[in-house]
């Protein structure tokens, strides 16, 4: 197509208002997901590029958002920031990536110096948001997107996982498999989602008539090494016939923590993770786990903060997206089911 395609072309090509390719294209809601999946591959085929830079000098914006890690390493935060990274590029927005190492204070002075005009929004992946953190935000009013919060009664917008009902369904899973001695891996304490995915492994097991055994639950940190540790003494002291972790990570550390005490994993022992890390699919067995949708979840949370920056309000504070029970190789009845 010759010349400059134009948001019209767009339109008449999609069977679309050109008010609609507008808002597609600047990331604005309102549309179908089959709406802008049509409108994004028709712009791509005729190869629309809105001009960012005129539209940013026009609204006195930089172009720019600011994203701050809890870390640059774990999968997890990297399954979301591509999702994040996806979602701007197709806005034409760029990404300022930093990370706070589990430091506050860094936290904050990474706030600081965004904070100077440099960005026009920010996402903060698991941040540790303490009180004087968040009376900075809205003293700059910058907007601000939380993905996974540590804490959930912060007053921003915040997006995350069913927690409760994904660590349920995790759990329920093996108490229709025949389990009824089942070990659990917590989390980081520190983390609101820790108290919500044990909140819902304890009402699954009370409502199935099954009481928690206290010395079947460890605190560990999300790390493999963590859920090696506790997995080894749980079952060399209490011969739990599954267990669910508060993350793959630890899962699979269980898994590996059975396989050296001689076990066999599900035959003997059970697992169950949450999160669908790339390598619960990789792991042997596969682990059977709770998905969390990562990179939707970075794609929603970048969409939800150029709308913020629009101008435009939020229907809810708090967004949630669901989870996914996947069902691998890792979980089997309990030894010595008739049903097995």
């Amino acid at each position: 197509m010759a010349g400059r395609v134009t948001i019209a072309q767009v339109a008449e090509e999609a069977g679309v208002s050109a008010m609609t390719v507008s808002n597609v294209v600047n990331g604005k809601p309102g549309a179908s997901e089959e709406t802008r999946r049509r409108v994004m591959e028709v712009a791509g085929r005729l190869g629309y590029r809105p001009n960012v830079s005129a539209r940013n000098l026009k609204a006195g914006r930089s172009g720019l958002i600011g994203l701050i890690a809890l870390d640059l390493t774990s999968q997890y935060g990297l399954e979301i920031l591509r999702g994040v990274a996806d979602e701007l590029a197709s806005a034409e927005q760029e990404l300022l990536v930093n990370a706070s190492y589990h430091d506050a204070g860094r936290e904050k002075d990474r706030i600081e110096f965004l904070a100077r005009g440099l960005v026009d929004g920010v996402l903060m992946i698991a941040p540790v948001l303490e009180n004087e953190t968040v009376e900075l935000l809205r003293r700059q009013k910058l907007p601000c997107v939380i993905i996974d919060p540590r804490r959930l009664a912060v007053p921003l917008p915040r997006l995350s996982v069913d927690n409760y009902h994904g660590m349920r369904q995790g759990t329920q899973h093996l108490i229709d498999l025949g389990h009824t001695r089942i070990a659990y891996l917590r989390g980081e304490e520190d983390l609101e989602s820790t108290s919500i995915r044990f909140q819902g492994f304890e009402d699954a097991m009370r409502l199935a008539g099954l009481k928690v055994d206290e010395q079947l639950v460890a605190s560990c940190d999300f790390s493999y090494a963590s859920g090696f540790r506790a997995a080894s003494h749980l079952l060399a002291e209490h011969r739990p016939t599954a267990i669910v972790a508060g993350a793959d990570l630890m899962a699979l550390g269980a898994i590996d923590a059975a396989r050296a005490c001689g076990l066999t994993v599900p035959t003997d022992c059970s697992v169950v993770g949450f999160d669908d890390l790339p390598q619960a699919a990789q792991s042997f067995p596969g682990l059977t786990t709770v998905r969390q949708p990562l990179h939707d979840m970075g794609q929603k949370a970048a969409r939800a903060l150029l709308s913020v920056i629009d101008g435009q309000r939020l229907l809810m504070d708090h967004m949630e997206v669901g989870t996914q029970l996947v069902v691998r190789n890792s979980t089997a009845p309990p030894p010595g089911d008739s049903t097995a």
